[in-house]
């Protein structure tokens, strides 16, 4: 369906692919990964022709029918959401065509009209035409608009609603080569579930580049890196090629070292052995074979950085808790009422629901920054709040490196850790030091993402955190969010992040909140997906996400360190009383030293207290050991 040969690709003076070769054979569903900035959507340009190879060339089968999303695509139209959505249907438009004229003929009573009529009548039937309006609508619906939509002018909607419209005019139209650059932005984590299965159950050939875990491994039966200049393909999906990539990266270390272990052993033959005339001969054959070892050379590594959240400080076992609270912006009608919802510490909470449903408000109202308008928020003793949201990106000098604004941002942070932390979500060496007035909307964010993860805190609140992360760096920091011991609250339309992240969900919708443990295949589906045709609440027969169990033990290592830290408390004024006690049998033994039977019984006493006061230095040992 594509063949690539011998390509390379450049932006500017920057090269970003050469010689590089890959064949996407028909019915594979590839996708192009690799860190921003290495070349994939440019890629993508090239093969529509809208970039020209520094050399090679791209070919394509005769018959391929292309369909391109670029990231920024907008519909353009003043169609109605449901005309233009059609609009690029050839197939049902010439058989619509074709079924007219002969209705007409037919209706004329020409010769051979009502058969022709047939004909056609059976050629739509067989194409899918009298379902057409069907699949349309369940194109419209998947992707989120409400049936009520459906007629509004594409002109009415905002940037991010018409990308929605061209991608399912893209869909619609039935390229059989698919090429989509970043097709989740704008959607939702429920449209993008849709489009996930979507993808998966198309029949054609597709090439997609994405930052959503969920869509590449869901859809992909192919993958492809690009990495230091080159294209690198695996049959399987991202999750299987990050495996098979580190064992292969870990085989080759792993030879590397041993064959520099045989390489030192030889060179120091050679050097001791040289030039003594009765090891000379071996020395010389030793050589030879230093010689003729085909030496390992490490390809540029990128690696897999790990990004490391700061221990959380110690603070309550329930850091937040809202009752019974009505929440509504000022002079607005409420948004939210009868709220219960307590933040446990350990606990992780993805907050998911459409657009516009109260999500910011619920966030809002837990990290103090709306007050309810009814009930109360309680917040527990010593809970330390850090906050990330893409809108603080816009709030950085312009005149300040990188580094510069995570250290202003995070003066008492390490300067090592600071550095970890931009490197893990993607600016590393010279990025880091160039002024934030040169860098991309993206990469703005991932320093305050960097400043963010280097801020010591036991109560974290994260608003769409992936965004301008690509695949990897996305895991990396579902690693660090997934590992950290305090509690969380996340906002975000990536279903890979809430799966291997949450503890907990909680849906908001319908002016109301409804949380439940673990994370199930029924959340990212509408709300009437989510129960039954009798409304009752479906048989959750699936196993919850590993981020509950998780929770639960340490939820239960928590409660342990809490008893403990009470006991020792406990222990330390048992102690100081003994000590006080055997100070008064030392008194009393002194007072009363010509009274034998006295004396005796104060001794005894004061062994049994010694023995208890031993016990308890035991204890306190285990307990500060513990």
């Amino acid at each position: 369906m594509l063949r690539l040969d011998g390509l390379s690709l450049a932006m500017g003076d920057q090269d970003l692919l050469h010689d590089a070769h890959w064949h996407l054979r028909p019915g594979v569903r590839a996708g192009l990964i690799g860190r921003n900035g290495t070349g994939k959507s440019t890629l993508l340009r090239a093969i529509i022709g809208q970039v020209q190879p520094e050399a090679g060339r791209i070919l394509l089968r005769g018959d391929a029918r292309l369909g391109y999303l670029p990231q920024q695509a907008v519909s353009g139209s003043t169609l109605s959401v449901w005309d233009e959505s059609r609009s690029q249907m050839a197939w049902l438009h010439t058989l619509e065509q074709d079924y007219a004229r002969a209705l007409k003929a037919a209706e004329e009573g020409e010769a051979g009209g009502a058969e022709r009529l047939g004909q056609v009548s059976e050629q739509m039937r067989l194409r899918g035409a009298f379902s057409a309006e069907e699949r349309i609508g369940s194109v419209l619906s998947g992707l989120g608009f409400a049936s009520e939509d459906w007629t509004r002018s594409c002109a009415e909607l905002s940037g991010g609603w018409q990308m929605r419209v061209a991608l399912a005019r893209l869909l619609l139209s039935e390229p059989n080569l698919l090429l989509l650059d970043e097709p989740t932005n704008h959607l939702d984590i429920r449209a993008r579930s849709w489009l996930a299965q979507s993808l998966a159950d198309w029949p054609g050939t597709m090439l997609i580049v994405s930052h959503d875990r969920h869509l590449l491994d869901t859809v992909c039966t192919e993958v492809v890196e690009v990495r230091n200049r080159t294209l690198t393909s695996f049959s399987g999906n991202l999750s299987a090629w990050l495996a098979e990539r580190q064992r292969r990266q870990d085989a080759l270390l792993a030879a590397k070292d041993r064959q520099d272990q045989e390489v030192a052993k030889l060179e120091r033959f050679v050097e001791r052995f040289g030039a003594k005339a009765n090891k000379a001969s071996q020395a010389q054959s030793k050589q030879k074979a230093l010689n003729r070892i085909d030496r390992i050379e490490l390809p540029e590594h990128e690696g897999r950085p790990r990004l490391r959240l700061p221990e959380p400080p110690a603070g309550a076992l329930e850091p937040v808790s809202l009752r019974n609270v009505t929440l509504a912006w000022p002079d607005g009608e409420p948004v939210l009422r009868g709220v219960d919802l307590t933040l446990e510490r350990g606990m992780r909470l993805a907050v998911l629901g459409p657009n516009g449903a109260g999500k910011s408000t619920l966030v809002s109202a837990l990290a103090g920054t709306l007050a309810p308008v009814e009930g109360q928020r309680r917040l527990g003793k010593d809970v330390r709040i850090s906050r990330y949201a893409q809108d603080l990106a816009q709030e950085l000098p312009a005149d300040k490196t990188a580094l510069e604004v995570v250290e202003e941002q995070v003066p008492m942070s390490p300067v090592a850790r600071m550095r970890a932390a931009l490197g893990a979500l993607g600016l590393r060496g010279e990025s880091q030091l160039r002024p934030v007035g040169q860098l991309s909307g993206g990469e703005k964010a991932r320093v305050v993402l960097a400043a963010f993860a280097c801020r010591a805190a036991n109560l974290l609140f994260l608003d769409e955190p992936t965004n301008h992360l690509d695949a990897i760096t996305v895991e990396v920091l579902a690693d660090a969010l997934a590992a950290f011991e305090g509690t969380i609250v996340l906002v975000t339309h990536d279903r890979f992040l809430v799966e291997r992240v949450a503890t907990h969900v909680a849906h908001v919708g319908d002016g109301r909140v409804e949380l439940h443990a673990g994370v199930l295949p029924s959340d990212f589906l509408p709300a009437q997906g989510r129960t039954g045709t009798d409304g009752a609440a479906l048989e959750r027969t699936v196993e919850v996400g590993e981020g509950l169990g998780d929770w639960e033990q340490r939820k239960q290592r928590s409660r342990d360190a809490e008893r403990a830290r009470k006991r020792l408390i406990k222990v330390h004024q048992e102690i100081e009383a003994g000590e006080r006690r055997l100070g008064e049998l030392d008194e009393k033994l002194v007072q009363q030293a010509a009274d034998h039977k006295a004396v005796a019984a104060l001794a005894r006493e004061r062994a049994t207290v010694e023995g208890e006061i031993a016990g308890l230095y035991a204890e306190w040992e285990r307990l500060e050991e513990g």
